[in-house]
């Protein structure tokens, strides 16, 4: 039989190996981890991008606010409001040159069903009478109403779909 002595001295070359360097993950894990940042690096541009779009709403939303219903230029202020709006989506939309009819049709097609709005021209061409609160109470809470249901996609979308017309 062989001293333990001697077992001791053979076992003596043995050495554990080191430990791997790093990570090691097999090459499918390394493809889908850079696929799973991939996809979180597109959905964080996205929802950025979304957010820049929507900086011209939310500051139509903070001067709305900033208006007083009672005021007699509320009409025309609300007005170039939602007409700026509208021209820092889309410079060249046909409603930025269109008559007032034609932006009153539009801004009563963004709003919900319940809600009417009144009509424009009296508003912005003639000097406000006395009676004329009402009329401008339900202005302001139409412009609300615009501001909340502004989206534009869709106003890039449909002047898409006037030019191939």
């Amino acid at each position: 039989m062989t001293e333990p002595a001697e077992l001791l001295n053979i076992l003596a070359d043995i050495h554990e190996p080191a430990l791997a360097p790093g990570l090691l993950l097999a090459p499918g894990h390394w493809f889908l981890l850079s696929l799973l940042l991939l996809i979180l690096l597109l959905l964080a541009y996205r929802l950025w991008r979304h957010w820049q779009q929507q900086a011209a709403k939310r500051q139509a939303w903070r001067e709305l606010q900033q208006l007083d219903p009672a005021d007699p230029q509320l009409a025309s202020k609300v007005n170039l409001l939602l007409k700026r709006l509208l021209k820092s989506h889309s410079p060249q939309h046909p409603l930025l040159s269109a008559s007032t009819a034609d932006w009153q049709q539009h801004w009563q097609q963004q709003l919900p069903a319940g809600l009417t709005l009144p009509e424009l021209a009296p508003l912005l061409y003639r000097p406000a009478p006395a009676e004329q609160g009402t009329e401008q109470q339900q202005l302001y809470q139409c412009a609300k109403a615009y501001l909340r249901a502004f989206k534009p996609r869709q106003l890039t979308a449909a002047k898409r779909s006037q030019r191939h017309a």
